[in-house]
């Protein structure tokens, strides 16, 4: 359950002046709920609690702001989720300096060599058609799912805003969508 407005409202000035006992106090009353939302979403408890630790010290840092949070219940949860893509964003450049992630599929000899082709065979068709896609739609689409840069790191180093990138993505991804709408099962 989220912690009622009235519960804490009356810690929001204290802790913006540095009290220790009122954030104390508003940790208490959050990080349960944030703690099962986080395990919900992560695997280890150990990535949930350094997750959940993140946020509460950056929430700490920033107490001088905290009066211009309209919701604190909804800046926590978004917060919570930021930093949880974050965190699949580093496990997944760490993962691909270790793998080819191409050649995942002939990794594990105890699958089916017919499935390991026909997996081969979907990768091959998806990456040719982002290969086909048009150029500033491919580049922003490798950067987001090759390099894992967000939106706001492909927007600063092409210069454009966030939503064009975020059209340019979720035009890639249709694309891919529809090509492989008959082979999703496998993957």
């Amino acid at each position: 359950m989220i912690a009622q407005e009235t519960s804490y409202q009356h810690l929001i000035s204290a802790i913006e002046k540095g009290n220790e006992r009122a954030f104390g106090m508003l940790y208490d009353l959050f990080s349960g709920d944030l703690s099962r939302y986080i395990l919900s979403k992560v695997v280890s408890i150990e990535v949930a609690q350094d997750i959940l630790h993140d946020l509460f010290l950056s929430l700490w840092k920033n107490r001088e702001r905290i009066q211009e949070i309209h919701s604190l219940p909804s800046y926590l949860y978004s917060s919570c989720r930021y930093l949880i893509i974050a965190h699949f964003r580093n496990h997944m450049r760490e993962v691909s300096k270790d793998y080819n992630l191409e050649e995942l599929d002939v990794l594990d000899i105890s699958v089916p060599l017919e499935d390991r082709l026909h997996f081969r065979y979907i990768i091959d068709m998806v990456e040719n058609e982002i290969e086909n896609l048009p150029e500033k739609c491919r580049l922003i689409f490798k950067l987001s799912r090759h390099d894992f840069l967000s939106n706001k790191e492909i927007a600063e180093r092409l210069q454009i805003s966030e939503s064009t990138v975020e059209k340019h993505i979720n035009k890639a991804l249709k694309r891919l969508r529809e090509i492989s709408k008959g082979y999703t099962w496998v993957l």
